[in-house]
């Protein structure tokens, strides 16, 4: 496996922080959406847990495209490759499966709302059959913190909180989605005794980000390089936090491996707390104070895809009571990104 010198720092760190060598070793794990920011981070942590502790874990990585191989991959690395949807032919011993495979992009979900709804909730459906068929098998299933709907909270938000979802707003085929897929989690392990748990993830920013990203705070980091306003549909009042793509996937394996099976965990950074207009002037003033924003003169931000305005924060005292705190700052992220897309 072949990492820049930036992977490397930052897969480093966290292996030195969190040690899953113990619950890797001679397993073999199913990865979906290995293509994606949190699926091709998996892969490498896993590939460099290889390297290091000779863990012989075997990957199966699920992709639309298997035939594509990724350039980090060399061929002594021990991972093979499934079409997505079609994990059901797999007849070897499976221990872990993680299933991070979904659409994500608000343009996807305006557009096709029934592909968005069905493919999260039948693809979920496919994870868990081949899990219960498999009998001793673990499963983590990606959800959001956008199955809490429109949340409006002062205080932080457990998992427990039950979030109202409009199911007349084709937008809502993502929330909706994954909060269905979730009830298909708990069914699956209260009924067939799956041993599956569910993460409730922030939005995901950093290594693996690509650069042309729909998500705001991507917008926010090209504002900074190629030194334009950034021009906001809605008022930015929109406040939650955000999380690092390794703080993610270090808080994944920690509920794979040391979650209850059936419950639901919070992941998130509450120092990254803010506004999206507030994150956005902080992130001007330190990298580039030549540029602000120019707000629209009324809300699309609706009729663009998007959620309606949001305040809440996820409380994270579940996932941390397993161990697991996040580790960079925003400016972190941000520092990451800038040298991942070489600013000067």
């Amino acid at each position: 496996m072949e990492l820049t010198s930036l992977e490397k720092a930052a897969y480093e760190k966290y292996i030195a922080e969190y040690d899953f060598s113990g619950f890797l070793k001679n397993k073999t794990i199913l990865v979906t959406g290995a293509r994606g920011i949190i699926g091709s981070g998996l892969i490498r942590w896993i590939l460099l847990e290889n390297q290091k502790h000779n863990n012989n874990t075997h990957i199966i990585a699920s992709t639309r495209d298997p035939e594509k191989i990724p350039d980090f991959i060399d061929s002594n690395d021990d991972i093979t490759f499934c079409r997505f949807g079609e994990e059901d032919r797999i007849v070897e011993q499976i221990d872990y499966i993680i299933h991070a495979a979904a659409p994500t992009s608000n343009k996807v979900f305006k557009a096709e709302p029934v592909e968005s709804l069905t493919s999260i909730f039948d693809g979920t459906r496919k994870v868990l059959e081949l899990a219960k068929k498999q009998k001793q098998c673990s499963v983590l299933y990606i959800s959001s913190e956008e199955a809490y709907g429109a949340a409006n909270e002062e205080k932080p938000i457990k998992e427990s909180y039950v979030g109202a979802i409009d199911s007349l707003n084709t937008r809502s085929c993502y929330p909706l989605g994954k909060k269905a897929a979730e009830l298909l989690c708990r069914s699956y392990q209260e009924e067939y005794g799956v041993d599956v748990k569910i993460i409730r993830p922030t939005v995901i920013l950093g290594l693996y980000q690509p650069y042309d990203s729909v998500k705001v705070e991507a917008e926010i980091l090209r504002c900074i390089m190629e030194n334009k306003n950034l021009h906001m549909k809605s008022n930015g009042m929109t406040k939650k936090s955000v999380i690092y793509s390794m703080d993610a996937i270090s808080a994944i394996f920690t509920v794979l491996f040391k979650g209850i099976a059936g419950e639901a965990y919070n992941a998130t950074n509450p120092e990254t707390y803010d506004t999206v207009k507030e994150r956005a002037y902080k992130a001007f003033g330190k990298y580039n104070p030549n540029v602000t924003i120019e707000f629209a003169e009324q809300d699309v931000s609706m009729a663009a895809g998007y959620l309606p305005q949001r305040v809440f924060l996820e409380d994270i005292s579940k996932i941390t009571a397993l161990g697991w705190r996040p580790l960079a700052s925003m400016e972190d992220i941000y520092e990451v990104d800038l040298e991942r897309f070489s600013w000067k």
